[in-house]
Protein backbone atom coordinates (compact mmCIF):
# COMPACT_ATOMS: atom_id res chain seq x y z
CA UNK A 1 0.00 0.00 0.00
CA UNK A 2 1.61 3.56 -0.85
CA UNK A 3 2.54 5.71 2.00
CA UNK A 4 2.99 8.49 -0.12
CA UNK A 5 -0.43 11.25 0.20
CA UNK A 6 -2.15 11.61 -3.28
CA UNK A 7 -1.13 14.55 -5.40
CA UNK A 8 -3.19 17.96 -5.23
CA UNK A 9 -4.21 19.71 -7.86
CA UNK A 10 -2.11 22.50 -7.46
CA UNK A 11 0.69 20.02 -7.76
CA UNK A 12 -0.41 18.89 -11.03
CA UNK A 13 -0.79 22.10 -12.34
CA UNK A 14 2.16 23.26 -10.59
CA UNK A 15 0.79 25.85 -8.60
CA UNK A 16 2.45 26.69 -5.63
CA UNK A 17 1.95 27.53 -2.54
CA UNK A 18 3.07 30.57 -2.87
CA UNK A 19 0.51 31.41 -4.90
CA UNK A 20 -1.80 32.13 -2.02
CA UNK A 21 0.17 34.36 -0.27
CA UNK A 22 -0.30 38.00 0.46
CA UNK A 23 1.44 40.64 -0.92
CA UNK A 24 4.24 41.33 2.11
CA UNK A 25 5.09 37.64 3.05
CA UNK A 26 5.68 37.32 -0.92
CA UNK A 27 7.89 40.58 -1.31
CA UNK A 28 9.64 39.21 1.54
CA UNK A 29 10.57 35.68 0.38
CA UNK A 30 11.49 37.24 -3.06
CA UNK A 31 13.70 40.11 -1.00
CA UNK A 32 14.83 37.21 1.09
CA UNK A 33 15.70 35.49 -2.18
CA UNK A 34 17.53 38.52 -3.74
CA UNK A 35 19.41 38.71 -0.79
CA UNK A 36 20.83 35.38 -0.84
CA UNK A 37 21.73 35.44 -4.66
CA UNK A 38 23.42 38.30 -4.21
CA UNK A 39 25.64 36.63 -0.88
CA UNK A 40 26.25 33.96 -2.77
CA UNK A 41 27.44 35.71 -5.56
CA UNK A 42 29.55 37.91 -4.09
CA UNK A 43 31.13 34.86 -2.28
CA UNK A 44 31.52 32.85 -5.68
CA UNK A 45 33.53 35.84 -7.04
CA UNK A 46 35.64 36.71 -3.59
CA UNK A 47 38.94 34.93 -2.85
CA UNK A 48 36.43 33.02 -0.33
CA UNK A 49 35.26 31.11 -3.30
CA UNK A 50 36.53 27.12 -3.26
CA UNK A 51 35.85 24.36 -5.53
CA UNK A 52 38.57 22.36 -7.95
CA UNK A 53 36.45 20.46 -9.64
CA UNK A 54 36.04 22.47 -12.87
CA UNK A 55 40.27 22.87 -13.27
CA UNK A 56 42.10 20.75 -15.71
CA UNK A 57 45.50 19.63 -14.87
CA UNK A 58 44.75 18.49 -11.35
CA UNK A 59 47.01 15.39 -11.31
CA UNK A 60 46.83 12.08 -10.05
CA UNK A 61 43.88 12.09 -7.35
CA UNK A 62 40.92 9.78 -5.63
CA UNK A 63 40.27 8.39 -9.17
CA UNK A 64 43.72 7.00 -9.83
CA UNK A 65 43.79 5.82 -5.94
CA UNK A 66 40.56 3.93 -6.54
CA UNK A 67 41.42 2.07 -9.81
CA UNK A 68 44.46 1.04 -8.38
CA UNK A 69 42.61 -0.38 -6.16
CA UNK A 70 40.53 -1.76 -8.50
CA UNK A 71 42.65 -3.65 -10.06
CA UNK A 72 44.79 -5.09 -7.81
CA UNK A 73 41.67 -6.46 -6.16
CA UNK A 74 40.51 -8.16 -9.42
CA UNK A 75 44.22 -9.45 -9.26
CA UNK A 76 43.59 -11.40 -6.33
CA UNK A 77 44.84 -8.99 -3.47
CA UNK A 78 42.84 -8.61 -0.26
CA UNK A 79 41.07 -4.91 -0.02
CA UNK A 80 42.46 -3.57 3.34
CA UNK A 81 46.11 -4.60 2.13
CA UNK A 82 45.67 -2.96 -0.85
CA UNK A 83 43.85 0.06 0.50
CA UNK A 84 46.88 0.39 3.15
CA UNK A 85 49.35 0.40 1.14
CA UNK A 86 47.83 2.17 -2.04
CA UNK A 87 46.82 5.25 0.63
CA UNK A 88 50.20 5.56 2.49
CA UNK A 89 52.35 5.37 -1.04
CA UNK A 90 50.09 8.26 -2.31
CA UNK A 91 50.37 10.27 1.00
CA UNK A 92 47.06 10.55 2.20
CA UNK A 93 46.11 10.57 5.86
CA UNK A 94 45.25 6.92 7.63
CA UNK A 95 45.50 7.23 11.52
CA UNK A 96 41.35 8.10 11.04
CA UNK A 97 39.06 5.31 9.82
CA UNK A 98 36.72 7.51 8.07
CA UNK A 99 40.03 8.04 5.19
CA UNK A 100 39.34 4.56 4.10
CA UNK A 101 36.84 3.66 2.10
CA UNK A 102 34.33 0.67 3.24
CA UNK A 103 35.12 -1.82 0.78
CA UNK A 104 32.24 -2.86 -1.05
CA UNK A 105 32.11 -0.12 -3.86
CA UNK A 106 35.98 -1.47 -4.77
CA UNK A 107 35.32 -5.39 -3.80
CA UNK A 108 32.39 -5.23 -6.13
CA UNK A 109 33.93 -3.30 -9.02
CA UNK A 110 37.04 -5.33 -8.70
CA UNK A 111 35.15 -8.80 -8.92
CA UNK A 112 33.68 -8.10 -11.87
CA UNK A 113 34.24 -9.85 -14.76
CA UNK A 114 35.92 -6.63 -16.27
CA UNK A 115 36.38 -3.70 -14.19
CA UNK A 116 34.93 -1.63 -17.17
CA UNK A 117 31.34 -3.35 -16.36
CA UNK A 118 31.36 -1.08 -13.08
CA UNK A 119 30.87 1.81 -16.03
CA UNK A 120 27.89 -0.21 -17.82
CA UNK A 121 26.33 -1.37 -13.56
CA UNK A 122 26.86 2.40 -12.90
CA UNK A 123 25.26 3.84 -15.94
CA UNK A 124 22.58 1.70 -15.43
CA UNK A 125 21.82 2.89 -11.88
CA UNK A 126 21.64 6.15 -13.49
CA UNK A 127 18.96 5.29 -16.35
CA UNK A 128 16.92 4.01 -13.71
CA UNK A 129 17.18 6.54 -11.61
CA UNK A 130 16.18 8.50 -14.73
CA UNK A 131 13.29 6.25 -15.78
CA UNK A 132 11.68 6.54 -12.17
CA UNK A 133 12.43 10.28 -11.65
CA UNK A 134 10.30 11.17 -15.09
CA UNK A 135 6.84 10.10 -13.52
CA UNK A 136 7.58 10.91 -10.52
CA UNK A 137 8.16 14.48 -11.62
CA UNK A 138 4.93 14.56 -13.89
CA UNK A 139 3.07 13.44 -10.34
CA UNK A 140 4.53 16.21 -8.53
CA UNK A 141 4.76 18.57 -10.79
CA UNK A 142 3.57 18.70 -14.21
CA UNK A 143 4.85 17.90 -17.47
CA UNK A 144 6.81 20.85 -17.33
CA UNK A 145 8.69 20.42 -14.37
CA UNK A 146 9.15 16.82 -15.19
CA UNK A 147 11.25 18.19 -18.34
CA UNK A 148 12.93 20.77 -16.82
CA UNK A 149 13.91 18.54 -14.05
CA UNK A 150 14.83 15.50 -16.61
CA UNK A 151 17.28 18.11 -18.10
CA UNK A 152 19.11 18.88 -14.75
CA UNK A 153 18.96 15.17 -13.69
CA UNK A 154 21.07 14.70 -16.77
CA UNK A 155 23.96 16.98 -15.61
CA UNK A 156 23.54 15.52 -12.40
CA UNK A 157 24.33 11.95 -13.17
CA UNK A 158 26.65 12.46 -16.66
CA UNK A 159 29.40 12.07 -14.46
CA UNK A 160 28.16 8.02 -14.23
CA UNK A 161 28.86 7.40 -17.54
CA UNK A 162 32.25 9.65 -18.16
CA UNK A 163 35.62 8.06 -18.51
CA UNK A 164 36.82 6.15 -14.82
CA UNK A 165 34.76 8.13 -12.44
CA UNK A 166 32.73 5.03 -12.16
CA UNK A 167 35.07 3.93 -9.41
CA UNK A 168 34.14 7.02 -7.28
CA UNK A 169 31.28 5.66 -4.24
CA UNK A 170 29.82 8.85 -4.58
CA UNK A 171 28.24 8.62 -7.77
CA UNK A 172 27.20 5.23 -6.86
CA UNK A 173 25.06 6.70 -3.92
CA UNK A 174 24.09 9.83 -5.19
CA UNK A 175 22.15 7.11 -8.43
CA UNK A 176 20.94 5.14 -5.66
CA UNK A 177 19.41 8.16 -3.61
CA UNK A 178 17.64 9.62 -6.51
CA UNK A 179 15.85 6.00 -6.52
CA UNK A 180 15.21 6.22 -3.42
CA UNK A 181 13.08 9.18 -3.66
CA UNK A 182 11.62 8.28 -6.61
CA UNK A 183 10.46 4.97 -5.18
CA UNK A 184 9.43 6.55 -1.90
CA UNK A 185 7.08 9.37 -3.66
CA UNK A 186 5.87 6.40 -6.02
CA UNK A 187 4.78 4.66 -2.85
CA UNK A 188 7.62 2.05 -3.36
CA UNK A 189 8.76 1.74 0.04
CA UNK A 190 10.39 -1.00 0.22
CA UNK A 191 12.71 -0.12 -3.14
CA UNK A 192 13.28 3.15 -1.30
CA UNK A 193 14.62 1.45 1.53
CA UNK A 194 16.46 -0.74 0.39
CA UNK A 195 18.28 2.07 -2.39
CA UNK A 196 18.39 4.18 0.49
CA UNK A 197 20.29 1.75 2.36
CA UNK A 198 22.61 0.80 -0.75
CA UNK A 199 23.46 4.02 -1.00
CA UNK A 200 25.14 4.03 2.49
CA UNK A 201 26.68 0.99 1.96
CA UNK A 202 28.16 2.29 -1.09
CA UNK A 203 29.27 5.71 1.09
CA UNK A 204 28.98 6.52 5.08
CA UNK A 205 27.72 10.03 4.06
CA UNK A 206 24.40 9.19 2.73
CA UNK A 207 24.22 8.17 6.66
CA UNK A 208 21.96 11.64 7.09
CA UNK A 209 19.53 10.58 4.25
CA UNK A 210 18.63 7.17 6.06
CA UNK A 211 18.59 8.78 9.32
CA UNK A 212 16.49 11.08 8.21
CA UNK A 213 14.23 9.03 6.17
CA UNK A 214 14.01 6.68 9.13
CA UNK A 215 12.93 9.28 11.86
CA UNK A 216 10.51 10.50 9.19
CA UNK A 217 8.70 8.15 8.87
CA UNK A 218 8.65 7.43 12.56
CA UNK A 219 6.78 10.68 13.13
CA UNK A 220 4.75 10.15 10.86
CA UNK A 221 3.64 6.47 12.45
CA UNK A 222 4.78 4.42 9.29
CA UNK A 223 5.69 1.41 11.40
CA UNK A 224 6.71 -0.56 9.18
CA UNK A 225 8.78 1.78 6.78
CA UNK A 226 10.46 2.88 10.18
CA UNK A 227 11.65 -0.17 10.92
CA UNK A 228 12.75 -1.36 7.38
CA UNK A 229 14.75 1.62 7.92
CA UNK A 230 15.99 1.21 11.30
CA UNK A 231 16.92 -2.54 10.23
CA UNK A 232 19.13 -1.31 7.16
CA UNK A 233 20.95 1.25 9.60
CA UNK A 234 21.58 -1.44 12.43
CA UNK A 235 22.77 -3.73 9.73
CA UNK A 236 25.10 -0.90 8.34
CA UNK A 237 26.10 -0.54 12.10
CA UNK A 238 27.70 -3.75 12.20
CA UNK A 239 29.28 -3.51 8.64
CA UNK A 240 31.40 -0.27 9.56
CA UNK A 241 32.32 -1.68 13.11
CA UNK A 242 34.30 -4.86 11.20
CA UNK A 243 35.37 -2.09 9.02
CA UNK A 244 37.17 -0.25 11.61
CA UNK A 245 37.89 -3.19 13.62
CA UNK A 246 40.11 -4.29 9.50
CA UNK A 247 41.25 -0.83 9.61
CA UNK A 248 42.61 -0.80 12.70
CA UNK A 249 44.63 -3.89 12.54
CA UNK A 250 46.26 -2.06 9.95
CA UNK A 251 47.22 0.48 12.04
CA UNK A 252 51.01 1.75 12.31
CA UNK A 253 52.43 4.10 14.43
CA UNK A 254 53.69 6.66 11.52
CA UNK A 255 49.85 6.95 10.66
CA UNK A 256 48.88 10.63 9.99
CA UNK A 257 45.67 12.29 9.98
CA UNK A 258 44.53 15.54 8.66
CA UNK A 259 46.30 18.44 9.83
CA UNK A 260 43.04 20.81 9.71
CA UNK A 261 40.25 18.21 10.50
CA UNK A 262 37.10 17.23 8.73
CA UNK A 263 35.18 20.73 11.10
CA UNK A 264 36.29 23.43 8.86
CA UNK A 265 32.73 25.65 8.52
CA UNK A 266 33.29 26.34 5.18
CA UNK A 267 30.11 27.92 4.97
CA UNK A 268 28.60 29.36 1.74
CA UNK A 269 31.81 29.27 0.03
CA UNK A 270 31.71 25.65 -0.28
CA UNK A 271 27.84 25.03 -0.39
CA UNK A 272 28.02 26.81 -3.63
CA UNK A 273 31.12 24.67 -4.93
CA UNK A 274 29.29 21.44 -3.98
CA UNK A 275 26.05 23.28 -5.95
CA UNK A 276 28.66 23.10 -9.04
CA UNK A 277 28.78 19.55 -9.10
CA UNK A 278 26.59 18.92 -12.10
CA UNK A 279 27.60 17.81 -15.52
CA UNK A 280 26.62 21.16 -17.18
CA UNK A 281 27.20 23.64 -14.07
CA UNK A 282 30.97 22.60 -14.38
CA UNK A 283 31.45 23.51 -17.98
CA UNK A 284 30.07 27.76 -16.34
CA UNK A 285 31.57 29.99 -14.37
CA UNK A 286 31.17 29.18 -10.56
CA UNK A 287 28.85 32.75 -10.55
CA UNK A 288 26.28 30.37 -12.24
CA UNK A 289 26.09 28.00 -9.87
CA UNK A 290 25.34 30.62 -7.15
CA UNK A 291 22.45 31.38 -8.71
CA UNK A 292 21.29 28.20 -8.96
CA UNK A 293 21.55 26.97 -5.15
CA UNK A 294 19.01 29.46 -4.01
CA UNK A 295 16.72 28.86 -7.00
CA UNK A 296 17.16 25.14 -6.00
CA UNK A 297 16.08 26.04 -2.37
CA UNK A 298 13.21 28.09 -3.01
CA UNK A 299 11.72 25.43 -5.54
CA UNK A 300 12.27 22.64 -2.50
CA UNK A 301 10.38 25.30 0.09
CA UNK A 302 7.55 25.35 -2.73
CA UNK A 303 7.29 21.80 -2.98
CA UNK A 304 4.07 21.12 -0.30
CA UNK A 305 3.36 17.45 -0.89
CA UNK A 306 4.74 15.01 1.79
CA UNK A 307 7.32 13.61 -0.64
CA UNK A 308 8.41 17.38 -1.12
CA UNK A 309 8.52 18.36 2.54
CA UNK A 310 11.16 15.06 3.48
CA UNK A 311 13.26 15.76 -0.21
CA UNK A 312 13.45 19.36 1.03
CA UNK A 313 14.22 18.85 4.70
CA UNK A 314 16.46 16.14 4.11
CA UNK A 315 18.29 18.34 1.37
CA UNK A 316 18.26 21.02 3.90
CA UNK A 317 19.68 19.11 6.90
CA UNK A 318 22.64 17.87 4.02
CA UNK A 319 23.17 21.76 3.53
CA UNK A 320 23.51 22.73 7.13
CA UNK A 321 25.65 19.36 7.79
CA UNK A 322 28.24 20.85 5.10
CA UNK A 323 28.35 24.07 6.04
CA UNK A 324 30.22 23.07 9.13
CA UNK A 325 31.54 19.57 8.00
CA UNK A 326 34.28 19.32 4.72
CA UNK A 327 37.43 20.24 3.24
CA UNK A 328 37.82 22.14 -0.14
CA UNK A 329 38.91 19.09 -1.27
CA UNK A 330 35.63 17.34 -0.59
CA UNK A 331 34.07 19.57 -3.53
CA UNK A 332 32.76 15.64 -5.15
CA UNK A 333 30.57 15.27 -1.90
CA UNK A 334 27.82 17.48 -4.17
CA UNK A 335 27.53 14.43 -6.35
CA UNK A 336 25.33 13.04 -3.65
CA UNK A 337 22.93 16.00 -3.08
CA UNK A 338 23.74 17.06 -6.60
CA UNK A 339 20.18 15.12 -7.90
CA UNK A 340 18.74 16.51 -4.65
CA UNK A 341 19.25 19.80 -5.85
CA UNK A 342 17.55 19.58 -9.64
CA UNK A 343 14.22 18.49 -7.91
CA UNK A 344 14.21 21.50 -6.21
CA UNK A 345 15.94 23.51 -9.18
CA UNK A 346 13.20 22.40 -11.59
CA UNK A 347 10.47 23.65 -9.22
CA UNK A 348 11.52 27.34 -9.26
CA UNK A 349 10.24 29.07 -11.88
CA UNK A 350 6.90 28.00 -11.12
CA UNK A 351 7.69 29.32 -7.29
CA UNK A 352 8.92 32.85 -8.90
CA UNK A 353 6.29 33.01 -10.97
CA UNK A 354 3.65 32.75 -8.50
CA UNK A 355 5.33 34.68 -5.80
CA UNK A 356 5.64 38.06 -8.54
CA UNK A 357 1.89 37.35 -9.32
CA UNK A 358 1.33 37.17 -5.59
CA UNK A 359 2.86 40.32 -5.08
CA UNK A 360 1.81 41.98 -7.80
CA UNK A 361 -1.98 40.83 -7.44
CA UNK A 362 -3.18 41.57 -4.33
CA UNK A 363 -1.47 45.47 -4.77
CA UNK A 364 -3.80 45.29 -7.73
CA UNK A 365 -6.75 44.32 -5.85
CA UNK A 366 -6.05 46.58 -3.21
CA UNK A 367 -6.12 49.50 -5.63
CA UNK A 368 -9.09 48.34 -7.37
CA UNK A 369 -11.15 48.31 -3.64
CA UNK A 370 -9.97 51.54 -2.98
CA UNK A 371 -11.17 52.84 -6.12
CA UNK A 372 -14.13 51.48 -6.38
CA UNK A 373 -14.87 52.60 -2.69
CA UNK A 374 -14.02 56.14 -4.36
CA UNK A 375 -16.63 55.80 -6.72
CA UNK A 376 -19.02 54.52 -4.28
CA UNK A 377 -18.41 57.62 -2.24
CA UNK A 378 -18.89 59.96 -5.24
CA UNK A 379 -22.19 58.41 -6.78
CA UNK A 380 -23.74 58.96 -3.15
CA UNK A 381 -22.80 62.51 -2.99
CA UNK A 382 -24.13 63.13 -6.44
CA UNK A 383 -27.32 61.88 -5.36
Amino acid sequence: MSTTSPPTTDAMSCTTPFARLAAWPARAILAALFAFVLLALVVSLSPLAQGFADKPHRGPGDVALYRAEVDRIAAGESYYVVASEELRQRGYPTRSAFNWRTPLPMWLIGNLPHPVWGKVLLGGLAVVALLMSFPFLVREGGLGVSLVGMLLLIGALLPCWLGELYVMPMLWAGALLTISVAALGSGRTKLGVASGIAALFMRDLAGPYCVFQGAYALWQRRWREAALWTAGLAAYAVYFAWHVWNVMALQTPDATAHEDGWVRFGGLAFLVSLAQMNGFLLTLPQWVSAIYLPLAMLGLASWSSDTGRRTALVTLLFLVLFAVVGQPINQYWGSLIAPLLCLGAARSPWALRDLWLAARATQSRGSATVKMVGESSGGQIAS
